[in-house]
């Protein structure tokens, strides 16, 4: 179930709906009314529309807690905009017809007749966020966007490119605010996209080198600074050069590959002596990941009746959902289970009925991946202080395996997820069978941990 703030479920239909309290400060918005409620749909859809009509209450929140002043052209004008349109203003015009153009001019009056001299009839000392609120309600807003500041252009994506999984989101904003923060902190200002300069780039990449983080560190959130510009570009008319494109960056000291190394037998053994004896709810979970050389995200995340057992080969169902995202497609797929996990994965399933049950409540939804990643890192040091070894290793043991095995590459990839090529060579042969996978397990495991899943 998808866990968000003023989203709840309806029961009778599957819906999910957006309701809140009215907050005092949106009281004169909403006369009359106490909640605010609507119906956002279901699936991904919804969660889409439930992003823009809550940016939408939280722009007039800002608007009535802090006015426009200090704000960008964009923002000030995204805020402006809501205004008009809960007023059921038009947003661009004095008003469509002579009564909205009556009304919009008196409720201008309204606003600036405190600052109105009685006598000589002007304004003096007006409030910034006043004058822009009276304006608009006289003049409508421009309909083109003015040019995006870099806050522009990080707000825009995160809303455009938000991603559906509440955890997932959550983790998303916090690294591009930390990218926004830095790339500010290294131009000085919150600039005009169109403004930052290949020196201002070349800066912010050696302020970052400076903090000691690691390169891959400093290219993960150059990437992120570049799409983010790029989209600004693409969508909100950002003039310019995308000045992080091609950016050179130090090469890391190892590669990818070499990050990560397969857990020694000792290890692994290990840690399922003290999953055995303190932690039998990590235990299918560890052998899961043991036997199927599968992401940890990939098994924390399963629900029951994506654990086909009734099947002449079982398996368990790796795919999207609207609670779960994979890393990329080829991420989806069926892996055959054998010998120990699949006798875990009777354990798991045995007593549940309902096939949308979450295999491992305490690690599924929200912040459950990050309590399976502490639970199993933790276990794994205590055995290893080498840092190349983590859970996330496992998959890494497989690969041996499968190799070892003289395994197809083609099935190898198929079993874990990986793209099995590009360009032409993706395009041909045809799928690897799950009864082929099987059959390849069978062979890597050949007599590793042959005794069942206590």
């Amino acid at each position: 179930m998808i866990a968000v703030k003023y989203a709840k479920t309806d029961p009778r239909n599957g819906n999910l709906n957006y309701r809140r309290r009215v907050p005092n400060a949106l009281k004169p918005y909403f006369p009359g009314k106490t909640m605010l409620v609507k119906a956002l749909g279901k699936g991904g859809a919804a969660m889409i529309a439930y992003g823009r009509y809550h940016d939408q209450i939280e722009h007039l929140l800002a608007l009535a807690k802090n006015g426009v002043t200090g704000l960008s052209q964009t923002e000030q004008q995204t805020r402006l905009k809501a205004m008009l349109k809960k007023w059921e203003a038009d947003p661009h015009s004095p008003g469509l017809d002579d009564n909205e153009r009556t009304w919009r001019s008196e409720a201008a009056d309204q606003m600036l007749a405190p600052y109105q001299d009685p006598d000589t009839g002007v304004w003096s000392e007006v409030p910034a966020e006043v004058e822009a609120q009276a304006t608009a309600l006289l003049t409508g807003i421009p309909k083109t966007n003015p040019e995006p500041t870099i806050t522009d252009a990080f707000k825009f994506y995160l809303v455009e490119k938000a991603m559906t999984i509440p955890e997932k989101r959550k983790k998303q904003q916090q690294r591009f605010r930390r990218a926004e923060q830095n790339l500010i902190a290294a131009v000085a200002s919150d600039k005009l996209v169109s403004q930052i300069t290949r020196e201002d780039a070349r800066n912010w990449r050696d302020m970052r080198l400076a903090t000691k983080v690691s390169p891959d560190t400093v290219r993960r959130e150059k990437n992120d600074i570049h799409a983010v510009i790029a989209l600004a570009q693409s969508e909100l008319d950002a003039s310019g050069k995308n000045q992080f494109t091609k950016l050179t960056l130090p090469k890391p000291p190892v590669s990818r590959q070499q990050q990560r190394e397969p857990l020694p037998p000792e290890v692994i053994a290990g840690v399922y002596e003290r999953l055995e004896a303190k932690r039998p709810d990590l235990l299918p979970i560890w052998t899961l990941l043991d036997f199927t050389g599968a992401r940890p995200s990939e098994i924390s995340q399963l629900l029951v009746g994506e654990i086909a057992l009734n099947h002449p080969v079982p398996h368990i169902i790796i795919h999207e959902r609207d609670d779960r995202t994979l890393k990329t497609s080829w991420s989806i797929r069926q892996v055959p289970l054998v010998g120990a996990a699949l006798e875990a994965a009777k354990k798991v399933v045995r007593g549940v009925n309902n096939a949308d049950t979450p295999a491992f409540p305490r690690y599924f939804g929200e912040g459950g991946m990050d309590n399976l990643s502490q639970a199993l890192r933790s276990r794994v040091r205590a055995l290893t202080k080498n840092p190349k070894h983590v859970p996330y290793s496992l998959r890494h043991n497989m690969k041996d395996r499968l190799i070892a095995a003289e395994v197809f590459h083609n099935t190898q990839t198929a079993i874990q997820g990986h793209a099995s090529g590009s360009g032409e060579e993706a395009s041909y042969g045809s799928a690897v069978s799950l009864e082929q996978k099987r059959d390849a397990l069978l062979k890597a495991l050949d007599g590793y941990r042959s005794k069942s899943v206590e």
